[in-house]
């Protein structure tokens, strides 16, 4: 502007033919001037649009993040901020600043790196929590889609002590001193997980177990006793090797079958009077002998229970053994034949291979 103002007093000056010039130089300066103070606005507009643009694209994506559970604080923080800074944005206007005007370019400034701050703290804060309770985390999605009845008012107030811990551990931006209460929500959710695989598969077993006649069957009983405390201890020590809790549950379940059947035969045994005691005797040996006669047409109801048990284990080795190296004999048989049927199969191959050559030959010539 100084250097306009100079040269209108020297135009001036040189006479009444340089008016004329001054004036169009002065019109076209403070048109300059106009667009330089246009572009200026219209940058600052841009700037505070773009930045705040780039806290909202952060702001929809904490969404997704789940910062209210992570970072709760910081969250309400951020929506607070991020209202704010919407209103200014909204509101401002480089050329309508001042007492009366609109906010001034630093006012919305402010509020834009306020939200952006509390953005960053909230991701800082969700790593912090997401590192430092990473296997409680890990539970409680486990647990709860499988968690119903019974079991919700316990996971329900795990979660809860879990928030509290997760607020104390933002509020001081640290998790010292925070180790024994990660312990006890993670003890509790073990706690809860072993709870739960006990009553879908334990109880129901035990439940079973408890119908048996403990007197009648005592040594039938104390085996599946056994049985059962293999499988309490298999689920304290890892309730998710689903594994070795399913193959011991057969056990047990064959465990109760048997104690049901030897059940049924100690109750037909005590109502046998003493008399008729023969007819006991009678059963388990007539029963081995006849599969022994069928099986090896050999008479060995003349031997003792024991004997006739021994006898029908050699017996049936014998025959296994027999039917083993049958089918290894069978099987040498088969070699020699194997390797004529491979060379049969070469020879005619090669042969098929002469014959295409010949006719690709004939065709040729």
């Amino acid at each position: 502007m100084k250097k306009t103002l100079c040269a209108a007093i020297i135009l001036s000056a040189a006479g009444l033919s340089g008016c004329a010039s001054t004036e169009a130089t002065q019109d076209n300066v403070h048109h300059t001037n106009d667009i330089e103070i246009m572009d200026e606005a219209a940058l600052a507009i841009q700037k505070i649009k773009a930045l705040a643009e780039h806290v909202e694209q952060q702001y929809d994506a904490g969404k997704d993040a789940n910062y209210v559970y992570f970072a709760p604080d910081s969250w309400k923080r951020i929506n607070s901020a991020v209202r704010t800074m919407r209103t200014l944005v909204a509101n401002f206007d480089p050329n309508d600043q001042g007492f009366f005007g609109g906010p001034s370019e630093s006012k919305v400034m402010d509020k834009i790196e306020d939200a952006q701050e509390a953005l960053d703290n909230a991701v800082r804060i969700k790593i912090l929590v997401s590192e430092f309770l990473t296997q409680q985390l890990a539970d409680i999605a486990y647990l709860s889609p499988q968690v119903h009845g019974q079991w919700q008012n316990e996971l329900a107030d795990i979660n809860e002590s879990t928030a509290d811990l997760i607020a104390d551990i933002e509020d001081d931006n640290s998790t010292d001193g925070y180790e024994k209460r990660s312990a006890r929500v993670q003890d509790r959710l073990l706690k809860l997980e072993i709870r739960m695989v006990k009553s879908n598969f334990y109880t129901p077993l035990v439940k079973k177990i408890k119908k048996l006649d403990r007197d009648l069957i005592p040594q039938t009983y104390a085996q599946i006793q056994q049985r059962i405390t293999q499988l309490n201890d298999a689920i304290v020590l890892a309730p998710r090797n689903q594994h070795i809790i399913d193959t011991i549950i057969v056990k047990v379940e064959d465990d109760l079958r048997r104690a049901v059947n030897v059940t049924t035969e100690v109750k037909w045994i005590n109502r046998i009077a003493r008399s008729e005691s023969e007819k006991i005797a009678l059963r388990y040996r007539d029963a081995i002998a006849t599969v022994a006669f069928d099986l090896f047409a050999e008479d060995i109801s003349s031997l003792t229970y024991i004997e006739q048990i021994a006898y029908f284990d050699h017996a049936l080795r014998n025959k296994l053994d027999q039917q083993q190296a049958l089918n290894e004999e069978q099987a040498q048989l088969l070699i020699p034949l194997t390797e004529t049927v491979r060379d049969a199969l070469i020879e005619t191959e090669n042969l098929a291979v002469t014959q295409t050559r010949n006719t690709n030959t004939v065709v040729t010539d």
